[in-house]
């Protein structure tokens, strides 16, 4: 089976650890990429575009609340290209606000994991939405 790229844009290096420790404990091996904020993943989106490569992700995880530009932010860039608009997104935050959960979701979001998190939580939600969109 081939190994699929999940790309995690997390500002807090404690996360992105506990993020990676997830993957490792569950042995569920994917290439992991961990970009600091929004931005990164924009550029690294923007690059493979004009490298004319399909590296895109098989799932991006992005963190809600980041510098430069946060996930909704990143969210709403990503669902209005047609070239990113299939990839699934999961948001991490820290809001329990319903209100917050629904933008998320109407925003495009497919799924999103409330902070703090259990690791059979990030790895059930990531094989269910790899295996659908995979």
């Amino acid at each position: 089976m081939m190994k699929r790229s999940i790309w995690i844009a997390e500002d807090d290096p404690d996360d992105r650890l506990i993020i990676k420790e997830a993957f490792e404990e569950n042995h569920y091996l994917e290439t992991l990429s961990f970009f600091e904020d929004g931005e990164k993943v924009l550029l690294k989106i923007n690059e493979d575009e004009v490298d004319g490569l399909s590296g895109y992700p098989s799932l991006l995880i992005l963190d809600l609340n980041m510098p430069k530009i946060n996930g909704l932010e990143l969210l709403s860039l990503i669902k209005k290209s047609n070239k990113t608009k299939d990839i699934p997104v999961v948001i991490l935050t820290t809001s329990r606000n319903a209100h917050d959960r629904e933008k998320i979701m109407k925003m495009g979001a497919d799924d999103f994991i409330t902070k703090p998190f259990s690791f059979d939580l990030m790895i059930e939600i990531t094989k269910n939405l790899i295996s659908k969109y995979g």
